[in-house]
């Protein structure tokens, strides 16, 4: 029976009645030890009736051991795995350890144990309950945060407990506080019902609303008027010392034993008394006073304050001995990775032995895509090691797991250590590039830019070739702080190399140099060559990655756009979900480019959700700012306030340039349509005289300057603008570019000049947006030059039209007002009455991948959804179409 726990209560029965109606929720109840969240999830379990539970508790010890807790939790269904996908199964069995592995993407691992869940809860509802979670090993950890954040629709409900500190984002916390004194006094008196009055008050007072303490406290003592002055979780533990120190020598010894052996194998445990001639009926004494639990072959402590109770009660020469005992007894092929760190736990100093077990060990973690595991093991094994460039060696090793498993800051310290022991030049190369990566992540772009230009200087007596690749990874990260003198720079030194004039990656470092400082006339070419390198056959993987980048710069949409797609698709084919959200930044782009907003919209809200579980900081801010401008054109002001300013304080923390042009944008694009001439323009200005005007966005909101600046009457400030985005479209030769910078040269130009200009302009195809801008602005100046009312009419009514299929609501409206001001009564604003306009963006997409013929498991892969979610969308969305099968989806027009 719980105290002064209703509200908590509710919570859980609200999810578990929904479980029941196939909806999912995940829940993380946090609190301080003892404070009652092991109580709730027992709560959870009892009141779980026809829904099936599973559970997992967390070990501290178990932490180093990837996916010990995920193996633990799925173990019931472990036969049930063959039902997934070939990549799911092979995922999910060599992160497991059923099958041999090879390193996926830890993410994929995260999928399939979703689709697994999914499948299980086909028959029947599932409750995952997992305890301790802030001693979860890293690889489960992930693995259930991910399926956490994706439930939606299986009849799953995910809880974690935890202490706090463990952090999980886009998960519901449920912070528990102490009981009040009213529930505090009823649960002490259901369990000491004896104690005497003042020794009650006493408890209470130091209890503090602290339910374990409230049982525990009073065994302290037969006078708890003497507890000692100590922070509440060591009196708890002080308490439960008190009961093991009352334990016979044997039944203490086997506690100890039991709380260094992570897997609480009661095998295990036993294997070690016979070694160390002690008698089995020591842990059944142990179970009698309450502190273990003996059921189902493994020792489970009732506390995990008992668990650290028992092991630090030992003396410190005996954990040694213990840690060998259970190492000797550890003797299968399949225990050697804990043998291994009860080895390590056992070193009181260098040991190139057991270094080398935990090598073995991170190798085999790695194989099994637990990179935080590897790092752990990596890292202990270099502090085991004597020999310096040996220890240097394997700190590497450790950061570029850690970096693997996303923990930058370990990655960082790990790297750190390591570059005072290294002196080869290739593995202090190998360093500076690791090192690089994580400070672009970070965002210390100039550090990352130093670290790549500071190694190749070391590597270009030795290895021109390779000092040439390092400065070819340059090119980004000065691309992405928009400094000019960077790329400049990277360029001295390269062109100082032998044979460089030569090196295909030069292109790459002249062509950000040049478009950096404005020379179009140079850079357009040389980034036309990246692109057809980064698209052809036998491009590196990464340059290839880039390729719809490439075509975005070069102002062609629609190639980077296929680009896109074809990079998402690979990413998605092959379980690179970190990969994902680069692919859909290019792609959320293209789409608003080429005015496609509601699929520009469907891949930034889709980026947004993977970004968030991969934690890329970057993507993240990108795709705000896509979203915050399609807000602005839309007229929905407080969202793209929202938006902009989550992505420009992304720029203020860390200096990205690429990202934070769109929420400023976003924001001037929100003033031009609301008529804040001076508010855009000096928006843009300010930009355009920054980092963020070396972006090539600048190049494509400079029309929005020239028009802001033409609107106040002051053409004289349009000039910078206008000569950026000329020499830019002269450039290209694009013929959407050219009729932009035609209806910049309308705005400008004398009335006599405008008509042709404005004829021109209007041919903006392929832009749709700009096309529709400029039939307003023509129609305007038609209006406004007193020509004939009817012919202004024409040009504002195509403007509407344009701007209402594209859902450009502010501009329609101002488009409408414009009719109405030529003499012409503007039809009002019509509802989207296309299929696509009636679903949600993930509905969207649902249907158009079931309209291709594809199953809800493939749907689900291509997603990273569960296969039951897929399902349901569909159910929503059949009526809004009007359709009853998939059959019929082939036949309707899915197009925005």
């Amino acid at each position: 029976m719980l105290f002064g726990r209703e509200m908590e209560q509710a919570e859980i029965d609200g999810l578990l009645s929904a479980a029941t109606s196939r909806h999912s929720g995940a829940l993380h109840i946090s609190g301080e030890p003892g404070i009652g969240k092991s109580a709730l999830l027992e709560y959870a379990a009892e009141q779980a009736g026809p829904i099936r539970v599973l559970r997992v508790t967390g070990v501290e010890s178990e932490a180093e051991l990837p996916y010990a807790a995920l193996h633990l939790l799925l173990r019931p269904m472990l036969d049930h795995i063959d039902r997934l996908s070939d990549q799911h199964a092979g995922a999910l069995k060599g992160a497991l350890g059923l099958a041999a592995g090879v390193p996926v993407d830890r993410f994929l691992i995260g999928l399939a144990a979703l689709t697994l869940l999914d499948e299980l809860a086909g028959t029947e509802p599932l409750l995952c309950l997992v305890d301790d979670a802030q001693w979860l090993d890293r690889a489960s950890a992930d693995t259930l945060l991910f399926v956490a954040r994706r439930l939606q629709h299986e009849g799953v409900v995910l809880i974690f407990a935890s202490r706090p500190g463990f952090a999980a984002p886009g998960v519901p916390e449920l912070r528990l506080g102490d009981l009040d004194r009213e529930a505090a006094a009823r649960l002490l008196d259901r369990h000491a019902p004896t104690l005497p009055g003042h020794a009650r008050d006493r408890v209470l007072a130091e209890a503090a609303g602290n339910p374990l303490a409230l049982l525990e406290l009073p065994r302290i003592t037969a006078d708890p008027l003497s507890m000692t002055r100590l922070p509440l979780p060591y009196r708890i533990q002080q308490a439960y010392q008190q009961r093991i120190a009352e334990l016979p020598t044997a039944a203490r010894t086997l506690l100890a034993v039991a709380a260094a052996e992570e897997s609480g194998s009661i095998d295990v445990v036993l294997r070690v008394a016979a070694a160390m001639e002690l008698p089995a009926s020591g842990l059944d004494e142990a179970e009698q006073t309450g502190l273990i639990d003996l059921a189902r072959g493994v020792v489970t402590f009732r506390h995990p304050l008992i668990r650290t109770a028992a092991y630090q009660a030992t003396p410190y020469t005996q954990r040694m001995a213990l840690h060998h005992a259970l190492a000797r007894a550890l003797d299968g092929v399949d225990e050697a990775d804990r043998r291994a760190w009860h080895l390590a736990a056992a070193a009181t100093g260098p040991d190139d032995v057991v270094a080398a077990a935990l090598e073995s060990a991170a190798e085999r973690a790695r194989e099994r895509s637990g990179f935080g595991a590897a790092a752990s093991a990596l890292a202990r094994a270099a502090h085991l090691t004597k020999d310096a460039p040996e220890q240097g060696r394997r700190l590497v090793a450790a950061a570029q797991a850690a970096a693997q498993a996303g923990q930058g800051a370990l990655a960082a310290t790990l790297a750190g250590q390591a570059d005072r022991l290294l002196t080869d030049p290739r593995l202090r190369s190998d360093l500076a590039f690791l090192r690089s990566r994580l400070a672009f992540d970070s965002g210390s772009l100039r550090a990352s830019c130093d670290l790549l230009l500071q190694a190749a200087d070391e590597l270009a007596p030795l290895d021109g070739e390779a000092a040439a690749a390092m400065l070819a990874r340059t090119y980004k990260v000065v691309f992405y702080a928009g400094r000019t003198d960077w790329a400049r720079q990277a360029l001295e030194r390269f062109d100082a190399l032998p044979g460089a004039t030569r090196h295909p990656a030069r292109t790459l470092i002249a062509g950000s140099e040049r478009m950096l400082a404005g020379a179009f006339h140079e850079g357009i070419p040389l980034y036309r060559a990246i692109h057809a390198a980064a698209t052809a056959p036998a491009a590196p993987a990464d340059l290839r990655a880039d390729a719809a980048s490439h075509a975005i710069v070069i102002g062609d949409f629609t190639a980077a756009r296929e680009l896109a797609l074809a990079f998402s698709q690979e990413c998605r084919t092959a379980g690179t979900i970190g990969r994902v959200p680069m692919a859909l930044a290019q792609l959320s782009v293209a789409d608003l480019y080429l005015g496609r907003y509601a699929e520009s919209a469907a891949a930034a809200n889709e980026g947004l959700r993977i970004a968030e579980d991969t934690g890329q900081l970057h993507r993240l801010a990108h795709q705000y700012g896509v979203l915050a401008w399609i807000a602005a054109i839309e007229g929905d002001e407080p969202r793209c306030r929202i938006l902009a300013q989550r992505n420009l304080a992304h720029f203020i923390a860390e200096q990205v340039a690429t990202g934070a042009s769109w929420g400023t944008w976003a924001l001037a694009m929100l003033d031009l349509g609301l008529g804040r001439w001076q508010a855009a323009l000096d928006r843009l200005d300010e930009a355009a005289r920054g980092p963020l005007g070396s972006q090539v966005t600048a190049v494509y909101f400079a029309p929005d300057q020239v028009e802001a600046a033409v609107r106040l009457g002051r053409p004289d400030a349009a000039a910078g603008a206008f000569d950026r985005f000329r020499r830019w479209a002269e450039a290209t030769e694009l013929p959407w570019a050219l009729a932009v910078l035609a209806r910049c040269r309308a705005l400008l130009a004398p009335d006599e000049e405008a008509v042709e200009l404005f004829e021109v302009a209007v041919r903006a195809t392929g832009r749709p947006f700009e096309q529709a801008r400029a039939e307003l602005l023509r129609g305007e100046w038609l209006r406004r030059a007193q020509r004939k009312k009817h012919e202004a009419r024409a040009p504002l009514r195509r403007a509407v039209d344009l701007f209402e299929q594209l859902g450009a609501s502010l501009w329609a409206d101002r488009a409408r007002a414009e009719l109405r001001a030529a003499g012409e009564r503007a039809a009002p604003a019509t509802a989207a009455s296309t299929p696509a306009a009636q679903l949600t963006a993930q509905e969207m997409q649902v249907v158009r991948l079931a309209a291709a013929g594809a199953t809800n498991k493939e749907i689900a892969a291509q997603l990273f959804l569960s296969p039951k979610t897929v399902g349901h969308h569909l159910y929503r969305a059949f009526p809004k179409l009007g359709v009853t099968s998939r059959t019929e989806l082939a036949h309707l027009d899915l197009q925005a």
